[in-house]
């Protein structure tokens, strides 16, 4: 079962624990890597950096795409 995902949660542990997220990152404009590896920071700077506006739908979106590919 997955943990909730916040604006807290450091991107590199993110990607590390859900690989799969880079895709929903990537959909929206946000590439979460940078030439050294995962973002290094939380979610919230990342997202914040990135200037995307709807920070807290960024996040429950991501929570929705986490559960849908976990399996049962």
């Amino acid at each position: 079962m997955s943990k909730n995902i916040t604006k807290d949660t450091l991107v590199e542990d993110l990607i590390k624990e859900y690989p799969d997220v880079v895709s929903y990152f990537i959909q929206r404009g946000v590439n979460p890597v940078s030439c050294s590896g995962p973002f290094p920071y939380s979610l919230g700077t990342l997202l914040d950096i990135k200037k995307v506006e709807d920070i807290d739908g960024f996040v429950e979106g991501l929570n929705d795409f986490i559960k849908r590919i976990e399996k049962p």
